[in-house]
């Protein structure tokens, strides 16, 4: 018979939402408290609390200084906290706890009964916020593809084949990559493929730039389309 566990999840400015978890619901409490977070997380709002209801423990998740509390034991709570590190790790301890509760934590040590003992005296990053903005532009930059217009399917699948043979992708930047097709080819190398080649990418209306001047005669440099990189994971 399945356990279920009366959750209710906090922000700092008030707003709660209930969930009820299962024996197997982890990834749908992932879901549910990622939800939660993602719509009220933002620079002024950065402490999530999940309470459990049953067992009257609670989790504090402090995002902006990566600090995690937990408590238990109604009007004078056994309180202890830690440091964490990663968004994953956040996410990790929110479902231990809110799985098995309390001493679910207890392996993750240390903790620490003075929440100053663990705060970090450098400046600390919130990695919740990053992430979430990390989402947020990987959602935007999809958004922009889908709106861009469509590729021509058969001259992308061409495209595609002949960088798996021979080419690679060059990060000259966050923002500056180029698809880099004949490899280390002569233009005798490349021969009447190179020209072919080219006039798939010229149809496709990508943009063939200047090779730098240490890359081989025959290697063709295309700027990074967005469009492109949807499916170039599966060629390589």
């Amino acid at each position: 018979m399945s356990t279920v566990r009366d959750l209710v999840f906090h922000d700092s400015e008030g707003r709660t939402t209930t969930f009820a978890m299962g024996d197997r619901d982890h990834l749908t409490f992932s879901t549910a408290f990622d939800t939660f977070v993602r719509a009220h997380l933002s620079e002024a709002n950065t402490t999530f609390r999940i309470e459990r209801v049953l067992t009257d423990e609670f989790l504090v998740i402090e995002t902006a200084v990566g600090v995690i509390g937990r408590s238990r034991g109604g009007e004078e709570p056994e309180t202890t906290y830690r440091r964490y590190e990663r968004h994953s790790d956040m996410t990790e301890y929110a479902l231990r706890f809110a799985h098995s509760g309390y001493s679910a934590l207890d392996r993750s040590e240390p903790w620490e009964s003075d929440r100053a003992s663990v705060l970090s005296e450098a400046p600390v990053v919130n990695t919740a916020l990053g992430h979430l903005q990390e989402q947020e532009a990987h959602e935007a930059r999809q958004r922009e593809v889908r709106e861009m217009p469509q590729l021509d399917r058969a001259l992308l699948t061409t495209f595609y084949k002949a960088w798996a043979d021979h080419g690679y992708v060059e990060y000259a930047s966050d923002e500056e990559q180029y698809y880099v097709l004949f490899d280390s080819m002569t233009t005798e190398d490349a021969g009447a493929a190179r020209a072919e080649l080219i006039t798939v990418i010229q149809a496709l209306g990508l943009e063939i730039v200047d090779t730098p001047e240490s890359a081989s005669a025959g290697e063709v440099w295309v700027r990074a389309d967005p469009r492109v990189d949807a499916e170039l994971e599966q060629w390589a």
